[in-house]
């Protein structure tokens, strides 16, 4: 409804709860880190439609577009290319394409007002989505909008009140109408234009995550969080078991399903339990926008106690559980009939609207 709260989590966390970083940056140092390590790091290797099982001898061959590069051959193959996963979705263990949808623009350093390291938005017409900004290296922003699956056609394309379609509009909406983003970007600021992203919320279509030979890891296997839409963190947990299961049926010897679904009961317990409670998350604040306000109010009324909370649990420092400890959701509790009373009793009014066009 208007209330804000920017804080320093980082101060009472004694870290920071996240870090951004542009994902070309990202994915190459991780990619050289591999190799590093003995990797085999095949650079310009697009991966095609031939993609083979020989199931008598127990490999893999992937071939890549260019005819002229030679194939690879392995014992195990992780589908780990995406949201839209085409290999996943060619192996049978996915069934749905992607409902969630995300966008993103790139500020140049220098150009805008933003004075803060991260801050999301909450407009009440796009819950439970959302838009972000966060500050890059070399002053640069990243601005992104997220639209989540909610409501009883979560399946079919439902984002809580709004739709994929309605992306583009919210997105350039946020940029020249939004009171608070319009404000943090400032009239001089040099926008890249929208690129957008499909989003595989909560393993959302994924029937499981390994077969014989085969393991499917991060956005491909729907390993992002339902109530945030964000997944790079998972997907590196992800990796890692990955790595770690692999080790183990190598040293066994054993590619069977059977032995690989150790690989899905791991990230299950490492973080795959949460989505459930994200998922129901992300239905009470569609439902009951005021929880949010709630939480802004009791920020602004503890300072940055409350808001190191909210950042731990909404970067997957702490399940979604969290909230139901009796030190935080007493508070939160009384926080919430005192947003009740200033709105509904005493009648305070929103002053989160749209500027006109």
């Amino acid at each position: 409804s208007g209330l804000a709260y920017i804080g320093n989590s980082q101060h009472r966390l004694g870290t920071a709860a996240a870090c951004a970083v542009k994902r070309i940056i990202l994915d190459e140092r991780v990619a050289r880190a591999a190799a590093r390590q003995g990797a085999d790091l095949r650079e310009g290797f697009e991966v095609g439609e031939q993609v083979s099982f020989d199931a008598e001898a127990g490999l893999w061959t992937v071939r890549s577009t260019d005819s002229s590069v030679a194939p690879v051959r392995a014992r195990a193959l992780v589908c780990a290319d995406g949201s839209t996963s085409r290999l996943a979705t060619q192996l049978g263990l996915c069934n749905a394409p992607p409902q969630g949808v995300s966008s993103r623009s790139f500020i140049e350093g220098g150009t805008h007002n933003t004075k803060f390291d991260g801050v999301c938005f909450y407009p009440r017409w796009s819950l439970p989505g959302y838009a972000a900004i966060f500050r890059h290296a070399k002053d640069e922003l990243g601005f992104c909008y997220y639209l989540i699956p909610c409501g009883a056609d979560a399946d079919k394309g439902q984002l809580g009140s709004v739709t994929a379609d309605d992306l583009r509009r919210l997105h350039e909406d946020a940029l020249r109408r939004d009171p608070f983003i319009s404000r943090a970007v400032g009239p001089k600021a040099k926008i890249e234009r929208m690129r957008a992203g499909s989003l595989r919320v909560g393993s959302q279509g994924v029937e499981r995550t390994y077969a014989d030979h085969v393991l499917v890891v991060g956005d491909a296997a729907g390993h992002i969080d339902p109530l945030t839409g964000e997944g790079i963190h998972t997907a590196m947990m992800g990796g890692k078991i990955v790595a770690e299961t692999l080790l183990e049926v190598r040293a066994a010897g054993d590619y069977s399903a059977r032995s690989l679904k150790l690989f899905e009961r791991r990230w299950y317990d490492k973080f795959g339990y949460d989505f459930a409670f994200s998922q129901r998350g992300a239905e009470l604040v569609w439902r009951f926008p005021i929880l949010l306000d709630a939480c802004a109010a009791e920020m602004q009324r503890t300072g940055d106690v409350m808001m190191a909370r909210w950042a731990e649990v909404m970067t997957n420092m702490r399940p979604k559980t969290y909230f139901l400890r009796p030190d935080v959701a007493l508070p939160m509790g009384v926080a919430l009939v005192r947003e009740i009373w200033a709105q509904k009793i005493m009648g305070r009014k929103s002053t989160y609207e749209l500027a006109d066009a």
